[in-house]
């Protein structure tokens, strides 16, 4: 309960802000919406630029106290992003709260996995990323209520009490992992190349529009995003403790499970952005009533992705996750052919809703559990945190795009093609998945031979 209350704080938080722009925009007004985007991508950077290197830290000095100093981390960050006066102060906070969220993650699947038997891990990691899933798609409901009711800061000011929580449900039952002393240690400037690269390509991104694609600054930062992912790739080549390590890439299922996250992962984020800009924007909503017209989905997550999990953990992934991955591509492609200026949730908004929510319920806690199903015991919060950085690089570059796509306007015809745009990922993670190969039972014969 532990684990799962710290990972859902962290998950949530990420799209708690979608909802909070609005407010945040309102707060300070002199800010384009593309330097904006830096409060969303600032945290996704940090995380995934430290979420392998938090993970090796973990398998090294025991999860038990990484997941605990993570979760002080986040909720002193939390704190100071609320309290934050100027617009860079809540980017710094931000990048505090991802350090925190890094150390969170990879620590708490760790300890999840290190007290299942192999038998049982396909299931277990489902639940697990049936609780990832289910932060990140309530996180704009649940922000919308106390954004509207108290404003945008109270949405990190009210975490540090359940970050308390989680650190008090574990004091007590989280197992204490083996410590490794003599392992390497992370190689934290191959993760400072990483974050390079991320920020390198969502900077040029976002200023595609403003600047133009051939723009000098927007060519930099492009070239500068090339140069540091060619870095890490030569420095996880030598490293002892490499911050993207390459040879799990050899493990199929791994591989392919991460390619559909990414892209998974940035639609979702992207989605979850346009759709609050365009209920408060297009339709006028309150971000309450955004919050409310938002809420089906996330119920539905949280209903189905048990069921789904144990089914796919029992009749194979891709029998779920395929079907699930076209669906909520479809979905996306409703919001764009449904939703017209005049406001009709119930016929234009709610059917399009729901079909994306089974969508996700039947992709995400599937993948992830297929990301770790085939790697050994020992390198569990590795790939684990892997698995949250093509999340987020996804999440990253998926916003980015978003913004350029729609701009500083909110014509619906700018929407109509962000959604489009989103729906066509759909079918490209549905081939990825299917290209995952093994069923639950191979992955569990292999996660068991691990073991012994």
């Amino acid at each position: 309960m532990s684990t799962a209350l710290g990972t859902f704080i962290v998950t949530a938080n990420i799209s708690t802000m979608n909802v909070a722009f609005p407010d945040l925009e309102g707060t300070f007004v002199s800010a384009s919406r593309g330097s904006l985007t830096w409060v969303l991508n600032s945290y996704t950077i940090a995380f995934a630029a430290l979420l392998i290197p938090a993970g090796r830290l973990a398998d090294r000095l025991g999860r038990r106290g990484v997941f605990r100093a993570g979760l002080a981390m986040f909720a002193l960050s939390s704190v100071l992003v609320g309290a934050a006066p100027t617009l860079p102060v809540v980017i710094a906070a931000r990048i505090g709260q991802g350090v925190g969220g890094a150390m969170v993650v990879p620590s708490s699947l760790g300890l999840l996995l290190a007290a299942t038997p192999g038998s049982e891990r396909t299931t277990t990691i489902a639940k697990w990323g049936s609780i990832t899933a289910l932060g990140v798609a309530t996180g704009p409901s649940l922000g919308a209520f106390i954004v509207d009711g108290l404003g945008w800061r109270w949405a990190f000011l009210l975490l540090p009490p359940f970050c308390l929580v989680s650190y008090l449900l574990g004091r007590n039952t989280l197992p204490d992992t083996a410590t490794n002393p003599d392992a390497p240690f992370p190689d934290l400037i191959g993760a400072t190349f990483l974050a390079t690269a991320m920020a390198g390509a969502a900077f040029a991104i976002v200023q595609v529009r403003p600047w133009g694609a051939t723009s000098p600054g927007v060519l930099v930062a492009a070239t500068a995003a090339a140069v540091a992912i060619g870095a890490v790739l030569v420095r996880s080549r030598h490293h002892p403790a490499p911050a993207f390590p390459l040879e799990l890439f050899g493990i199929r299922s791994f591989r392919m499970a991460n390619l559909a996250t990414a892209l998974q992962s940035g639609t979702l984020s992207a989605s979850l952005l346009i759709n609050v800009l365009w209920l408060t924007e297009g339709w006028g909503y309150s971000i309450f009533q955004a919050g409310l017209a938002t809420l089906p989905s996330p119920l539905l997550v949280a209903l189905l992705a048990p069921i789904i999990g144990r089914g796919g953990a029992r009749y194979g992934i891709r029998l779920f996750a395929v079907p699930g991955a076209f669906l909520w591509g479809f979905g996306q492609w409703m919001y764009a052919g449904f939703v017209g200026v005049e406001s009709n949730w119930w016929l234009h908004w709610l059917p399009a809703s729901l079909v994306v929510a089974v969508g996700i319920a039947a992709t995400f806690p599937l993948i992830a559990a297929a990301a770790v199903s085939e790697v050994g015991q020992t390198e569990f919060a590795v790939a684990g945190a892997i698995n949250q950085v093509g999340r987020q690089l996804g999440a990253t570059i998926g916003v980015a795009a978003l913004v350029t796509l729609v701009g500083e306007t909110g014509e619906l015809g700018s929407f109509r093609q962000a959604w489009i745009a989103i729906g066509a990922m759909g079918p490209l993670s549905a081939i990825a998945v299917f290209l995952i190969g093994a069923g639950p039972r191979s992955a569990q014969t292999s996660a068991a031979a691990t073991d012994q």
